[in-house]
């Protein structure tokens, strides 16, 4: 558009100048051989790919045009727009999927207990429109995943995507164009698109970054894809019968678009052991490294542990407790430097500007119960 700063523009026309025609290669001053092939350096053995040079310089001007530079704090928040809802909670449809509203809470519960649910196109239609749902409703505090039957889930559809989710369950047209930016940015190096396995992705991502504090509340076992159920959940409860891994391995499969989540709860040893030895973890040993928080001795004491939860969550703001989850978000695992530095000194001010924070404030001065105090 005539009148915006083109970063890129004033060293093309200086150095180049307007009749380059925007050859990636004439930007670096390079060119390509017949082979396709752009030399590093004279004498270099290594090369550039003609798509190598061209996706670099895609991808560094689509940043600085969107972002001013050298300000780009980490943003853990969730994109929605790849899916919109068929139902609302309150006006609930999905069969095999269960909502259970109450004050400030709400059970999602997983509804095929014949065949362990399976990750099939009901339950993923249902799941997605939950989130995507969730995520607008700041008046519920905490939200309990859990499911009905022996297991939690038992992962995949044998029947479905060995490799991702049905697109049933969401716009194919809206998911299509993710699709193309995930094919630029590398993630089919096949050059098929899979939009099955882009869904999965959107939905853990999601799932991570709802509002609220999340609850898997573990019925049962929960294997392969199953397990993001778990990691994708702020706090894990696990009855003692369950246990938990990632089976696929045997079959040929990995459960990539997990591991970022289980990562962030475990080390990446232990992470290789459960992926490469397809290891099954009891209830105890998930607690003990890490992949679950709490092992109780039977559904009814989870709900009991369930209720304790909710009462120390209950305590605090809603938007400190939306804030603390995106500062961990977007802190875990990056380097300690000014970008980070700047990042939380922006949550810190953000909170602290808040309405909540005023009324708690106030509160203390009125020695009286805080707003969201008075409501649980």
């Amino acid at each position: 558009m005539a009148g915006e700063w083109d970063p890129l523009g004033d060293a093309v026309e200086a150095t180049h100048g307007a009749g380059n025609g925007g050859d990636p290669y004439a930007l670096l001053g390079l060119g390509a051989g017949q082979d396709g092939l752009v030399p590093l350096a004279e004498g270099a053995k290594e090369h550039l790919t003609a798509k190598d040079v061209g996706r670099l310089l895609r991808d560094l001007k689509r940043k600085l045009d969107k972002e001013t530079p050298w300000q780009t704090p980490p943003s853990p928040l969730s994109d929605l727009s790849w899916h919109k809802p068929t139902c609302t909670l309150d006006a609930w449809t999905h069969q095999d999927v269960k909502v259970e509203l109450g004050p400030q809470i709400v059970y999602v519960t997983l509804n095929r207990p014949a065949d362990n649910n399976v990750l099939s196109d009901s339950l993923i239609t249902g799941l997605c429109d939950a989130v995507v749902l969730l995520h607008s409703r700041p008046d519920i505090r905490v939200v309990v995943f859990s499911g009905e039957g022996k297991m939690l889930s038992a992962g995949r559809d044998p029947q479905g995507d060995p490799y991702g989710f049905s697109v049933k369950a969401v716009s194919e047209a809206a998911l299509s164009a993710e699709c193309n930016e995930a094919a630029n940015d590398g993630a089919f190096p096949d050059g098929k698109a899979n939009l099955g396995r882009l869904l999965q992705a959107k939905l853990w991502h999601a799932w991570a970054t709802l509002p609220q504090f999340t609850i898997c509340l573990a019925n049962g076992s929960a294997l392969g894809d199953g397990m993001g159920l778990v990691l994708c959940c702020d706090m894990a409860i696990a009855v003692s019968g369950a246990f938990f891994g990632f089976p696929d391995t045997k079959l040929g499969l990995v459960n990539a678009n997990i591991s970022p989540y289980l990562l962030h709860k475990i080390s990446a040893g232990v992470a290789k052991n459960m992926f490469v030895r397809a290891q099954l973890l009891s209830a105890d040993s998930a607690l003990e490294k890490g992949v679950v928080d709490r092992v109780v001795a039977s559904i009814a004491d989870g709900h009991a542990a369930v209720k304790e939860i909710c009462a120390e969550v209950s305590q605090n703001g809603p938007r400190a407790v939306q804030l603390a989850k995106e500062l961990a978000t977007g802190v875990a695992g990056r380097q300690i430097d000014e970008e980070i530095m700047f990042y939380t000194v922006a949550i810190a001010c953000r909170a602290a500007a808040s309405e909540e924070a005023s009324q708690a404030l106030a509160a203390a001065a009125a020695k009286s119960p805080k707003p969201w105090e008075a409501e649980a």
